[in-house]
């Protein structure tokens, strides 16, 4: 699961129409963010017409998560993504056509799902503290992803990453024991993607990125909840064995043993 993966939203966003390139909107928004922090961000971003504003927040977000600024912290990612949600929200509210208010709430979907993300205490190198109240926030937007992609017939590997994200939260704030329905039914909707990639079922190396890494995140949370089974150390042989057998993937299996590697470090704390 690449988290670069995850900054695309839905199609049908206009580019900002201000002659304006994003490089400079990038660098606008990160001066903004050291001057002035979040607050003079989401100023900047409210003089902007509505479809722009949704254009806004989510460049906001890149450079936030991705950018490098001082007194950088989960909170103030917090309040510029949820504004963003909210946004897209009250669009989709005020809006008369179905096809719009649906790309509307696909958008504040992709946002969600975005900030759910972030928040997961999974990426490489990541140490920036999360407190119980984000990790909150973190779940509530994962779960809120899995009622609107279910509504909206979203495919499997969509479903996969939500439940996902609502399982590594509840792991992340210590039930282990909830997070079990929720990683089971990713590895489920894993499955249904394999097949439907035309990969092989079971913890092995032809069975690809996705579904290696659904059995290691279940494998840890079983381990958390004090289940004698080897689930996490086979995922990591897997992604092992299939960066020698699929050279071409090399470089995803050698990231799935990264991410499971420190994921399993912040939710129990000796590493591997």
């Amino acid at each position: 699961m690449f988290r670069i993966a995850m900054t695309v939203l839905a199609a049908g966003l206009v580019f900002v129409s201000s002659g304006q390139e994003t490089e400079d909107i990038e660098g606008t928004i990160s001066v903004l963010l050291e001057e002035e922090g979040p607050q003079g961000v989401l100023e900047y971003i409210d003089g902007f017409s509505e479809d722009e504003q949704l254009e806004l927040f989510s460049i906001a977000r890149q450079v936030m998560v991705f950018g490098e600024w001082s007194q950088r912290n989960m909170e103030d990612l917090v309040m510029v993504s949820g504004a963003g949600i909210e946004k897209a929200m009250s669009m989709a509210n005020s809006a008369t056509d179905p096809s719009e208010i649906e790309s509307l709430l696909d958008i504040a979907n992709v946002m969600s799902f975005n900030l759910s993300a972030d928040i997961a205490q999974c990426w490489p190198g990541d140490t920036l503290h999360r407190s119980d109240e984000v990790l909150q926030r973190g779940l509530s937007a994962a779960l809120q992803c899995i009622e609107w992609r279910r509504e909206m017939g979203k495919d499997d590997h969509s479903l996969y990453i939500a439940y996902w994200a609502a399982g590594m939260h509840q792991m992340s704030l210590n039930r282990p024991q909830e997070s079990m329905y929720n990683l089971v039914q990713a590895l489920n909707h894993a499955q249904q993607y394999t097949i439907d990639s035309g990969l092989t079922l079971g913890l092995c190396p032809s069975a690809g990125f996705d579904l290696i890494l659904a059995h290691g995140y279940l494998g840890i949370a079983m381990e958390m909840c004090g289940m004698e089974d080897d689930q996490y150390e086979r995922a990591l042989s897997a992604f092992r064995r299939g960066m020698e057998e699929y050279p071409d993937r090399s470089n995803d299996y050698s990231f799935g043993i990264e991410q499971l590697e420190w994921a399993r470090g912040n939710l129990i704390g000796d590493g591997q």
